[in-house]
């Protein structure tokens, strides 16, 4: 019986690994950032504290709309989804609005403050 070598399994993980990290920094390279306000219960709106959190989205317009999915980071990655719950985000300072985000960090609905 002959013993096998396994130096290689352990750099061509490796290097899938960097793979895949490589083509989710590439994915995200244009998504846009917006601030938020920490997870509510319900709609945003009414938050009133700092807009302390940042996210990013995977939508070409600079503030998420329905179907957009939501993450934590500038990442394509599915383990990096925001949590679900309600944010009041802010698109040019001014400008705000309350989003519901489901389980999978996709945004449901789109409230404008007022």
């Amino acid at each position: 019986m002959a013993l096998g070598n396994n130096a290689g399994k352990g750099s061509a993980r490796r290097k899938g690994q960097t793979a895949i990290r490589i083509k989710e920094r590439r994915t995200a390279k244009n998504y846009n950032s917006v601030t938020s306000s920490p997870v509510q219960s319900r709609s945003a709106c009414g938050y009133s504290g700092s807009m302390s959190e940042t996210f990013y989205h995977n939508s070409g317009s600079t503030v998420p709309g329905v179907g957009d999915i939501i993450y934590l980071k500038k990442r394509a990655r599915s383990d990096n989804k925001f949590g679900a719950g309600h944010y009041k985000i802010t698109a040019d300072g001014r400008t705000n609005f309350s989003i519901q985000v489901d389980t999978d960090g996709v945004v449901r609905a789109k409230t404008s403050c007022r």
